[in-house]
C-alpha cells in the first residue's frame, strides 16, 4: 500500500512527498469512531516511503535494491492529522549513505504547522 500521492521535489539530499488525506481512508473507520485522526504509525510509514524514494535516488540501478526499515528515533506527534488535510513529508539525509545504511530526518507539515517528526534508519541490500 502506498501512502504518498506524489513527489514534488527530489534531489540527492532531500525529497518532499504529498499526501491528501480524505475522509474515505480505510483507517478512519476505526481510528476513531466519530473522531477521525490519521494514526501516527501511518504518518511514520508515509515518511519511510518518502525516504525510500530519496534513498533510491542515490543508488545506480535502483530496481536491483530493497530497502529495509531498521529504526525510528525521536518520533514526536505534535498535532492530529484530520480528513481534508494535505501533509507535506520532508525527508533529508542526515549523513551520506555508507555501507548501505541511510540515516534520515523527517518532518511532516499541514500548512505551516509541524505535525510529526522523526529520525529514521534504513538499510539497502542488493537483491
Amino acid at each position: 500500500f502506498l501512502l504518498i500521492d506524489k513527489i514534488i521535489e527530489l534531489t540527492d539530499k532531500h525529497v518532499v512527498g504529498v499526501k491528501n488525506v480524505t475522509v474515505n481512508e480505510p483507517f478512519f473507520q476505526g481510528h476513531f469512531p466519530n473522531n477521525p485522526v490519521m494514526p501516527g504509525v501511518l504518518q511514520i510509514e508515509a515518511m519511510a516511503q518518502t525516504g525510500g524514494i530519496l534513498v533510491m535516488e542515490n543508488v545506480e540501478n535502483p530496481h536491483e535494491w530493497d530497502t529495509f526499515f531498521l529504526r525510528i528515533k525521536n518520533a514526536l506527534f505534535r498535532h492530529p492529522v484530520l480528513p481534508g488535510d494535505t501533509i507535506l513529508f520532508k525527508m533529508e539525509l542526515i549523513s551520506p549513505i555508507r555501507r548501505g545504511l541511510c540515516e534520515m530526518r523527517g518532518r511532516a507539515y499541514v500548512g505551516n504547522k509541524l505535525v510529526c517528526e522523526a529520525e529514521l534508519l534504513a538499510q539497502i541490500i542488493r537483491r
